[in-house]
């Protein structure tokens, strides 16, 4: 059996789950939503994605890691704007034309407000 570690930030969870979870070389991060106060589409795909990059770390990971992701949206109609932030945020952190593989959807998002929610699965 493959040993298992949970990777802990301290940040809140909203039910029983683990934010992030090591097994083996794969690391898998539970979806990531908005904080308080970030309240358009780009703020809430920003905030998704930076605590993303916080537990792929303290997993021992980087960013170019994450192999896979999975991006919930609540309107397909903010797909553009999410996307333009989504490119950004992987060019920023030194990743151009090698981007994860990706499915996004259209869902309900578990927070009232929730525009979007992101996983990740990285490979160390």
């Amino acid at each position: 059996m493959t040993e298992k570690e949970i990777i802990d930030i301290g940040a809140a969870k909203a039910g029983p789950y683990s934010l992030g979870l090591k097994a083996g070389n794969l690391i898998f991060v539970s979806g990531q939503v908005m904080e308080p106060g970030a309240s358009g589409i780009k703020e809430q795909t920003i905030t998704a994605l930076e605590k993303i990059k916080k537990i792929i770390e303290a997993a021992g990971a980087t960013v170019s890691d994450i192999v896979k992701i999975t991006v919930y949206l609540k309107n397909m109609s903010d797909f553009k704007e999410m996307n333009s932030v989504y490119k950004g945020f992987f060019d920023k952190n030194g990743i151009t034309g090698n981007y994860p593989t990706r499915t996004t959807i259209e869902a309900v998002c578990p927070l009232p407000n929730g525009l979007v929610e992101i996983d990740a699965i990285a490979v160390i």
